[in-house]
This record gives C-alpha cells, structure tokens and sequence, in this order.
C-alpha cells in the first residue's frame, strides 16, 4: 500500500471535523506563501503577520462551508488580497520596514546602496494605489499571470494588464534613474 501525504481536500475535510493537527498541518503547508504576499504587499513584517493570522482564523471558521471549487492555494491567495486591501484602505500611512539584504557582500558601500535602493523603491511601491500596488505584488514578486492578477483581484485581465501599466509607469516617474 502506498504511503502518500494527505492532500489539502483531505486536510480541510478532517479541518471542518474539528481535526486541529490536520489544520496545523494546512498551516505549515501554506503560511509561507501567505506571509509572502501579506508581508511584499504591506511591507510590515508585524502586519504581515497579522495578516497571515486573521487568514487562518478565517480558514479554520469556514472550514464546514468551504467547497474546493478552487485549489486551496488559490483561496488563500484570494483571502490574503482581501485582508490586505482592506487593511490598506483603512491605513492612511504605512512605514515600510526593510529586510536585511544579502548582496554586497562584505562591501559596506554595495549594502549601504544596496539598502538605500530597497528603500526607495519600497517608498515608491508604498505610494501606489492599493490595487496597482496588490497588482505589481502578485505578478512581479509572486510571478502569478495577469488572469490569476485578476481573478484574486475580482477584475477582468484586461483591467489587471492596465492597472500593472499604470503601476510601472508611476514606479518609472518615481524611480527615476533607478531601475528594478
């Protein structure tokens, strides 16, 4: 007999059974790519983090509802985008904290830069509209396609395919001489 790992249908079917390892077990699987999209779409470790909490909590209280029309992954996803869009929309102004950067080396002047430049265009993602920041996130940093964009984004691709042009060229104006 073969010996496989449970699948998330399976984990969500001993969830909504009030299974708390299975549901520990869905969490490992997929904390990862939630902190990921909560934590380059906020750009706060912490609010992140909450983010990826108020997903779980909501995870495990719709357990009993949730019909898998869709790859858990992808329903995840569409939590995760929610949450932080309307965490954004109530914040008027975000701090961007910056993660400790490998390049450079042992060359303080390429980290300093390096930092510096993190930092800039941290501020320029930050001064994005929420959808066009959401947008560049998911398909730029999380490498998804324009109709997986707008599917989580609850839009047409066309409409995704023009809100991430409008993102790069406000990114171009803002940026300047530094390119991504």
């Amino acid at each position: 007999m073969e010996n496989r790992a449970p699948g998330d249908r399976e984990m969500m079917e001993r969830t909504a059974a009030g299974d708390r390892e299975a549901f520990a077990a869905l969490i490992g699987r997929h904390q990862a790519s939630v902190l990921s999209i909560a934590y380059r779409f906020l750009g706060d470790r912490a609010e992140a983090e909450d983010v990826a909490q108020s997903v779980f909590v909501r995870l495990w209280e719709s357990a009993r509802r949730y019909r898998p029309d869709a790859p858990l992954p992808a329903y995840l996803r569409t939590l995760t985008v929610n949450l932080c869009l309307d965490l954004k929309r109530k914040a008027r102004f975000v701090v961007l904290e910056t993660e400790p950067e490998a390049s450079g080396g042992d060359d303080p002047a390429a980290r300093l830069e390096e930092r510096e430049r993190r930092r800039v265009l941290d501020c320029a993602l930050a001064s994005l509209a929420p959808s066009q920041r959401m947008a560049v996130v998911l398909f730029h940093l999380e490498g998804l396609g324009v109709k997986e964009v707008a599917d989580l984004l609850e839009t047409t691709p066309k409409a995704a395919e023009s809100l991430l042009s409008r993102a790069r060229t406000a990114l171009r104006e803002r940026l300047g001489g530094i390119l991504l």
